[in-house]
C-alpha cells in the first residue's frame, strides 16, 4: 500500500468537498471544481462513485457555473428551502457556536494554520473549514509532518465523524438537490473509506436524533448496493 499516494488522493477529495460547499463568488472556484471532478472520473472509488461523478460532470456540462451557483444558493442560503445545518456545533447541540466550535479552535491552534477571516467568513467548526483544514493537515503529512497526521485523525474522529452522516443525508434528501445529491453519494463512500483507513468507528445515533429533528421534506431513497473497494483503488487516481 502506497501511503503517499493514498494521502494525495485523500487531499484531493477533501479539497473538492471544501470547494463545492463554499459560497460561489466568482468562477475561479468553479474551474477548480470542474477540473477535480474530471480527475476523479478517471478512477472513481467504486461503481456508485462512478455514476455519481458522471452525473456531476453532466450537470456542469449542461448548466455550467450559473446552474451550480443557483443550486448552491437554493440549498445553503435560500430562506424558502429546507434548512441544512453546516456547523459541527449545530449537529452536536442544535445551535451554532457551541462546544464543537471551541474544540475546532483548539485543534487549529495546535497546527501552523489559522483561519483567514478576510477570505473565510465561516467559523472553524463550519464543514467547509473542517474539510479544508483536513486537506492542509494531510498535505503536511505528505511532507513528513507526523504531528499533522495525528491531528488530522483527531479532527476526523472527534468532530467530522460525529456530524458527517447526518449532513450527507440532509444533502442527499434536500428537495433542490441535483448536483449535490451526487456529491452526497461520493462523500458517503469516501467517509466510509476514511473510517477504515483511520480505524475510526461510525458514531452511534444519539437519542435526540432519533426523533427526526433534522429530517427534511424529501423521502430518503433506497440505499444502493455497494461494491467491494480498497485504499489502493483510491490511491490509483493520483499515481
Amino acid at each position: 500500500m502506497d501511503i503517499q499516494s493514498i494521502n494525495r488522493a485523500r487531499a484531493v477529495h477533501y479539497g473538492l468537498f471544501c470547494s463545492i460547499l463554499g459560497f460561489f463568488e466568482n468562477r475561479d472556484r468553479y474551474e477548480n471544481i470542474a477540473g477535480t471532478i474530471r480527475l476523479l472520473s478517471q478512477n472513481p472509488i467504486d461503481e456508485n462513485c462512478e455514476k455519481a461523478i458522471e452525473g456531476m460532470k453532466e450537470f456542469l456540462q449542461k448548466g455550467g457555473f450559473e446552474a451550480l451557483k443557483e443550486e448552491n444558493d437554493m440549498i445553503f442560503y435560500s430562506p424558502i428551502t429546507s434548512f441544512i445545518p453546516t456547523t459541527a456545533s449545530f449537529y452536536d447541540e442544535q445551535r451554532d457556536d457551541g462546544k464543537m466550535h471551541l474544540k475546532m479552535i483548539n485543534y487549529v491552534l495546535k497546527s501552523k494554520f489559522r483561519r483567514d477571516i478576510s477570505t473565510c467568513k465561516e467559523h472553524e467548526d463550519h464543514i467547509e473549514f473542517i474539510f479544508v483544514f483536513m486537506q492542509k493537515l494531510i498535505e503536511e503529512d505528505i511532507d513528513g509532518n507526523q504531528d499533522a497526521a495525528i491531528l488530522a485523525r483527531d479532527v476526523f474522529k472527534n468532530v467530522l465523524n460525529e456530524m458527517i452522516d447526518e449532513f450527507v443525508e440532509n444533502l442527499y434528501t434536500h428537495e433542490k438537490s441535483n448536483f449535490y445529491k451526487n456529491v452526497a453519494i461520493v462523500m458517503k463512500v469516501f467517509i466510509e473509506l476514511e473510517r477504515e483507513y483511520l480505524n475510526v468507528s461510525k458514531p452511534k445515533v444519539k437519542e435526540s436524533k432519533k426523533d427526526g429533528n433534522q429530517k427534511l421534506t424529501k423521502k430518503k431513497e433506497p440505499a444502493q448496493e455497494r461494491v467491494k473497494r480498497n485504499m489502493d483503488e483510491v490511491s490509483s487516481l493520483v499515481d
